[in-house]
């Protein structure tokens, strides 16, 4: 993900890429071959911060290592705006700490939930909000990877990576908080499938403040996806959103027929492609808001919502 938004960002017009932080030697000399010789490379963020005049800095390290040095940034350089890829942090402890130190921060913030600049998903919230569908009334949504199919030595199933509903379900937890607000309630049901030290699968069913309620699924044990997966079904009184990465559709109980959109049935250019569009969009928009002084969706304030309902998905949830 470094590589990803440092190719990204160093593409985009007014922005330029001055310096990294990579503590594994081999990783750094390999990148400094192939990079702008101006680039300066650290083993330490505090040395780069310190050191460098910089706006801004994308944090892309392990999970358990973003709520320290995010912490660490805020206190030496509040006027730095900082950038984190999801989730915000390891726990909903450690969410709130990031977030009492932003408060002292005159930069902007943002978590990489890139989902939410996906415009078949803005389409979608958008028929959500104006009601389009009427009331709702429930969901089932999921999340499906390849990435563990066998017991092994991968990063995914050490106990470092918080599992798959650390990895893999806060993109769609990021989502479900988005469309339909605050959960009230929620239980939910946790389970070892190749893995010994993490869970590979997680089911919870919600009742959201509004009264909505629905399930979701996320497992990075289901073979047949070469990429992660989201699918969300949305039944309201009045019609049915279905939406995917690829796809949605809009059914409508009057009888206008059903509506179905791509990603082609939009304009999605931007100025450099890396991975989807919608990493460079998220791009723009933070770097947008820290010349505009704009907030950004998410902030870590939002953001700090999905590791609380982690938490209490872990908290009661049983094998």
């Amino acid at each position: 993900m470094g590589i990803l938004h440092a190719g990204i960002v160093n593409q985009l017009p007014d922005v330029r890429l001055k310096a990294i932080c990579e503590k594994e030697a081999l990783v750094a000399r390999m990148a400094s071959k192939l990079l702008p010789t101006d680039i300066s490379f650290y083993k330490d963020h505090l040395e780069m911060v310190t050191n460098e005049d910089l706006d801004a800095v994308f944090v892309t390290t392990p999970i358990e290592s973003h709520a320290p040095i995010l912490v660490q940034i805020a206190e030496a350089r509040p006027d730095i705006s900082l950038f984190v890829e999801k989730p915000l942090a390891d726990s909903g402890f450690s969410a709130n700490r990031v977030c009492e130190a932003i408060t002292k921060s005159r930069g902007i913030h943002m978590v990489g939930f890139q989902k939410r600049y996906s415009p078949l998903i803005q389409r979608a919230k958008k028929v959500i909000d104006e009601k389009s569908i009427g009331d709702l009334m429930f969901f089932e949504a999921s999340c499906f990877s390849s990435d563990v199919l066998r017991e092994g030595k991968s990063w995914r199933v050490k106990s470092e990576s918080g599992g798959v509903v650390l990895d893999l379900a806060p993109h769609l937890l990021d989502l479900l908080l988005w469309l339909f607000g605050d959960v009230e309630s929620v239980s939910a049901i946790e389970r070892r499938l190749y893995s010994t030290m993490v869970d590979d699968y997680v089911g919870a069913v919600f009742q959201f403040e509004s009264g909505l309620t629905g399930h979701m699924n996320a497992c990075w044990s289901v073979r047949g996806y070469g990429l992660p997966e989201i699918s969300i079904a949305i039944y309201g009184r009045e019609g049915t959103i279905v939406f995917s990465d690829d796809e949605l559709r809009i059914e409508h109980k009057d009888g206008d027929g059903v509506q179905v959109f791509y990603n082609q049935s939009f304009d999605t250019s931007v100025p450099f492609l890396l991975a989807s569009p919608e990493y460079t969009v998220e791009d723009q928009v933070f770097l947008n808001s820290i010349d505009g002084g704009t907030r950004p969706t998410p902030d870590f304030f939002e953001a700090a919502k999905v590791n609380l309902l982690i938490d209490r998905i872990r908290s009661i949830s049983f094998a």
